[in-house]
């Protein structure tokens, strides 16, 4: 899964140290220590990029165009934003290291070709991609973005790294879980654990710029949707391309069963053999008369408050992607309201769509965990998420 976020690929002027020596260092060992003292600071600039978007915004629209729909964790492992920083568009283009008492400047290198749907600029990064398997070890990244750094204190010197989407996903933790809500409230229902399974679920669903990577490095840029204001938002694809697309990245199509499991939090956290096995309502209240969503639904004059429609989007809320409010026990997002989204069901086959959504008012009862319908023609676009299984 790329525990660190950055792998040391190769390094051209001679291999990194195995430890630190008391003798004079010569010019090749130096800057190979400085690029350690580096690697944090590249992470964070990876993995945290958001912090780096200065007050008046980002100066590279063709790269970034900030809205207010789109929240800041879309800029978190974020190639658009990497190329941004390093063309000057968030400021002084430059990272400063400091090791053993001196400071140095980090640079990335423009020394990939350009993407011309994006435009006619040398690229700072260059998407890699190994064909996965079905399963992946724990070191195996099928997909990543290779970078070029160099120190101005060193010219001439270069280092390339492999920056893996380290943002993407969470871990779902190995305990019993429950599927749907039953209909016979007397039985314990589809109950099903992922006992010795290292699974990892989306965080948040697709994005089109995450299918824009896919249409390019197919060789389809005609595909590309060109405008930036749009790369936050969820992308909508027919059933097999979701699979082509997941399978693409080293993953598959996230199941209802592991959606069920990711928001109906457990009862009892520290229990992974829990007796029974709690399906509650909402992501975030198990009784849902005491949410909004309830209450909205004896009260046909309740006015949504900027709460409400942080945990669950619904009809009448500001439409908003890639925000954090609405995040469930174990960390993924919008578990209910925000966008229609279509699973993979291996239970229920016919049952693979959940409509609480933005589209629908809070007095709905669609609004509910387990609660999902069949995708058909009258049915909207709905986004979708992928998970992928670890082998240890």
């Amino acid at each position: 899964m790329g525990v660190l976020g950055i792998i040391l690929l190769f390094f051209r002027s001679g291999s990194l140290p195995t430890r630190f020596s008391t003798r004079p260092l010569d010019r090749n060992e130096l800057f190979a220590q400085v690029m350690r003292s580096a690697v944090p600071e590249v992470l964070r600039l990876w993995e945290e990029g958001d912090d780096f978007i200065p007050k008046t915004g980002a100066q590279c629209p063709k790269e970034l165009q900030l809205s207010e729909k789109v929240g800041r964790s879309y800029y978190q492992c974020q190639p658009h934003l990497w190329q941004c920083f390093w063309e000057g568009g968030l400021g002084n283009p430059v990272l400063k290291v400091e090791h053993d008492g001196q400071t140095y400047h980090v640079r990335a290198r423009p020394s990939f070709p350009a993407i011309k749907t994006y435009s006619e600029s040398p690229r700072y990064y260059e998407m890699k991609f190994t064909r996965p398997h079905q399963q992946r070890s724990g070191l195996e990244i099928p997909y990543g973005m290779v970078v070029e750094l160099e120190v101005r204190e060193f010219p001439g010197k270069t280092q390339a790294l492999l920056l893996a989407d380290t943002c993407r996903d969470v871990y779902l933790p190995e305990r019993i879980y429950g599927y749907g809500k039953p209909k016979d409230k007397k039985t314990k229902g589809f109950e099903w654990d992922n006992f010795g399974r290292r699974i990892f679920i989306d965080r948040f669903t697709v994005s089109q710029q995450q299918v824009n990577e896919w249409h390019l490095l197919t060789g389809r840029p005609e595909k590309v949707e060109p405008n930036p204001l749009l790369w936050g938002h969820p992308a909508y694809l027919g059933k097999e391309e979701r699979r082509e697309y997941c399978h693409f990245v080293g993953r598959k199509p996230l199941e209802a069963k592991l959606f069920d499991a990711a928001t109906m939090a457990p009862g009892d956290l520290q229990n992974p053999l829990p007796t029974m096995v709690l399906r509650p309502s909402t992501p975030w209240q198990r009784d849902l008369s005491k949410t909004f969503l309830g209450v909205a639904r004896i009260n046909p004059d309740y006015q949504l408050t900027p709460l409400d429609c942080q945990l669950a989007q619904v009809k009448g809320c500001k439409e908003t992607y890639f925000t954090t409010d609405s995040a469930t026990w174990m960390g993924i997002n919008f578990g209910l309201g925000f966008e229609p989204e279509i699973f993979e069901n291996t239970i229920e086959p016919s049952q693979n769509l959940k409509l609480s959504s933005r589209h629908l008012p809070p007095a709905s009862t669609w609004h509910e965990l387990g609660v999902r319908t069949t995708q058909d023609e009258n049915s909207p676009k709905a986004a979708f998420r992928c998970y992928t299984e670890v082998v240890p």
